[in-house]
């Protein structure tokens, strides 16, 4: 087929129009490298080759522009792509060379993840909750887990020290218990916190 105009349209996207009536979207980059000008004669072939590399160009540019906003998950990066309309193809071949150029990395993003919620007093149970719905999957997020150190008997302490404090103070001993057992936090490790925590502040108490 024999190409009749190229069409500059929004973005980097470039209208390869062709003799028999039939178009395609071509990334404007690829056109310059493949010389693509009026007149020249494409195979059907060599026209599939360009729309391929077309397609994982702009997958490629589209998901560096997400990362430079957000850290993505590998699933959550390819759910991406393939929402802005990109090809599985494209969308595959685009996480393979980020992960191979190292620029994704579940394995220390999970890991990022798990060490700032287990900071904030996140109990691990429902840490894994959470980096689950971020798309890492259940391998990634148990190693991330066990490598970030989550200590629970020093979660629920910091977290007595902080937003439950004023409720234990005022005798609403039973509700924090419960509360910290709803966030995750095993019976035993909560019970025993606290009634460590209680007989500190009576002892204070009494001073």
């Amino acid at each position: 087929m024999t190409v009749t105009a190229l069409t500059r349209i929004k973005g980097h996207l470039v209208r390869v129009s062709f003799s028999n009536g039939k178009s395609i979207l071509l990334d404007a980059g690829l056109c310059a490298e493949k010389c693509i000008h009026e007149g020249d004669g494409l195979t059907e072939e060599k026209i599939e080759e360009y729309v391929l590399e077309s397609d994982y160009l702009r997958a490629k540019s589209r998901a560096l522009w997400l990362l430079d906003r957000y850290n993505y998950s590998e699933r959550r990066l390819f759910e991406k792509l393939k929402q802005a309309g990109f090809s599985h193809e494209a969308s595959a071949r685009t996480l393979a060379r980020l992960k191979e150029l190292g620029v994704i990395d579940d394995t220390s993003l999970a890991l990022s993840y798990a060490g700032e919620l287990s900071r904030r007093g996140v109990s691990k149970r429902e840490a894994y909750g959470k980096l689950y719905a971020k798309g890492f999957c259940a391998d990634t997020v148990k190693r991330a887990l066990e490598d970030a150190g989550f200590d629970e008997t020093a979660q629920i302490k910091q977290l007595l020290d902080g937003k439950y404090k004023a409720k234990i103070t005022a005798g609403d001993t039973e509700k924090v218990y419960a509360a910290l057992v709803r966030k995750g936090f095993s019976f035993s490790a909560v019970r025993n916190a606290l009634k460590e925590y209680v007989s500190e502040l009576e002892y204070i108490g009494d001073m």
